[in-house]
């Protein structure tokens, strides 16, 4: 996941503030439901299942599982 991540920022589809806001988030250790869930962080989705992110998505794409706050 880390790579494909990094590849949208090389390709500048992530904004390095979006990553920061996702460094912010995954210190934080937030609680993920069970199920499928995803995070909007602007440019882009983190979609996961229980404590696991699964996948990025970008912006526009449609995501699976319940959204978080």
């Amino acid at each position: 996941m880390w790579d494909h991540l990094l590849k949208r920022v090389d390709d500048r589809a992530i904004s390095m503030n979006d990553l920061l806001r996702l460094q912010a988030w995954a210190r934080s250790q937030p609680e993920t439901p069970e199920g499928d869930w995803y995070k909007d962080f602007g440019s882009f989705l983190l979609c996961g299942s229980g404590a696991y992110p699964k996948t990025v998505l970008a912006k526009g794409m449609k995501p699976f599982g319940d959204p978080l706050d």
